[in-house]
């Protein structure tokens, strides 16, 4: 839905509502006409009927119903995203009247000078004089200051980050709405896009986008691996719908909810022939004097191996990666260690080439999970994705006991 008017999605809202055009009309004070033209304006976008008219009312197809509970929350978004700028319900005519002057590229506009990517706009072709128009004129509209020149440029205040940020989010849900109608009318099963974290979770995404492109053939699946850190970023900003991986309990993961799965115990692996396995139940003496292939200073994984480490009199040398496939063949060639979790070297067990260590247990330990927004709602294909991801972690839990 490219830029429909919030007025028009308003009248959407209270036509479902009070099941009556008229009154409906009345209190977004529009002629009736131009409400049955919204509508059916909005009907030719999610190319389907939301109405059913008769003589005794205006009543919501399935369709309507799904669209009418996206656009509730929508609005309850935008009353949030309003409110951390201090914008609040007041009169309720004016307060109405400076949603309905929102606009799509406005709140693009004002995310693009967050984020510094003055391209990430759908109008390639679009100056960045123009996206600074746009933001500007939400400026106006909203009667707030949201961005600041520095000696960079203009950018954003951190309220104009937040805003535009909450904004985005929930104009995203019209865009789930007409997801939901398509899967509901077999007409197309929308769009998954998915973080991984590497190692466990790529492990774990890997087989469930197998399974779930078996059910889904139309889909459109997108997958970014990253480390925690990047993810719930692009997390809270709507640039992915949900991450799976390793999940600690430390993380700064504001507005989102993990859904710890299973927790994944680590080990110490070598190659297979290292002069460490021909002995039984290592100390920390015995690690002195390896180098290491060490995670990414943002994984997850992160605080256990700098706590075993910082148990070393001598601090090794060490090599971050974060591939498990680049991790196998610097251990292959020499003496290192790396911490991994059990689940990975079970998948590695065929190759045959890492083994682990008699050492452990190694803590903290930390859980497979599924990180989501809070208060977000999926679609059945996110829905889908998630009960494939639970099951996957059954067979993990089976696969221990």
């Amino acid at each position: 839905m490219s830029n429909s008017s919030l007025r028009h999605l308003r009248a959407f809202q209270l036509v479902a509502k009070l099941q009556n055009v008229r009154k409906a009309a009345e209190a977004v004070h529009l002629t009736q006409p131009a409400v049955t033209l919204a509508i059916a304006k909005i009907e030719s976008q999610m190319g389907a009927v939301l109405f059913e008219r008769s003589s005794r009312g205006t009543y919501m197809t399935s369709a309507g119903k799904i669209l009418a509970a996206r656009v509730d929350r929508m609005f309850d978004q935008i009353d949030e995203a309003l409110a951390s700028v201090d914008i609040h319900r007041g009169n309720t005519a004016s307060y109405a009247a400076v949603i309905d002057r929102i606009t799509r590229p406005q709140v693009r506009a004002l995310c693009s000078v967050a984020s510094g990517d003055l391209a990430n706009i759908d109008e390639s072709a679009i100056s960045r004089a123009s996206i600074y128009r746009s933001a500007r004129e939400l400026e106006k509209c909203l009667g707030k200051a949201l961005m600041v020149r520095t000696v960079n440029g203009l950018t954003v205040t951190e309220a104009g980050a937040t805003l535009g940020r909450r904004l985005s989010l929930a104009l995203q849900e019209i865009t789930s709405a007409l997801e939901e109608i398509l899967a509901e009318e077999n007409r197309g099963f929308g769009e998954l896009r998915i973080g991984a974290m590497p190692l466990s979770g790529s492990f774990v995404v890997g087989p469930v986008l197998n399974d779930l492109t078996l059910l889904y053939p139309e889909a459109t699946l997108e997958v970014k691996v990253g480390e925690i850190q990047q993810l719930t970023t692009d997390l809270q900003h709507g640039d992915i719908d949900m991450f799976v991986g390793i999940l600690s309990g430390g993380d700064d993961m504001a507005e989102i909810e993990r859904e710890h799965l299973v927790v994944l115990p680590y080990v110490i692996v070598a190659r297979s022939g290292h002069p460490l396995t021909r002995k039984s139940d290592l100390t920390y003496e015995d690690l002195e004097g390896y180098d290491w292939v060490a995670p990414g200073p943002h994984a997850a994984r992160r605080a256990t191996f700098d706590l075993l480490i910082g148990n070393l009199r001598r601090k090794p040398n060490t090599i971050q990666v974060t591939s498990l496939a680049t991790m196998r063949l610097l251990l292959s060639g020499c003496d290192r260690l790396a911490l991994v979790t059990r689940f990975e070297l079970e998948q590695e067990r065929e190759l045959g080439t890492l083994v682990e260590l008699p050492f452990g247990p190694i803590e903290p330990m930390h859980s497979l999970g599924i990180a989501r927004r809070a208060n977000w709602m999926p679609t059945p294909l996110h829905q889908k994705f998630i009960e494939l991801v639970r099951r996957q972690a059954g067979k993990i839990i089976a696969a221990k006991s």
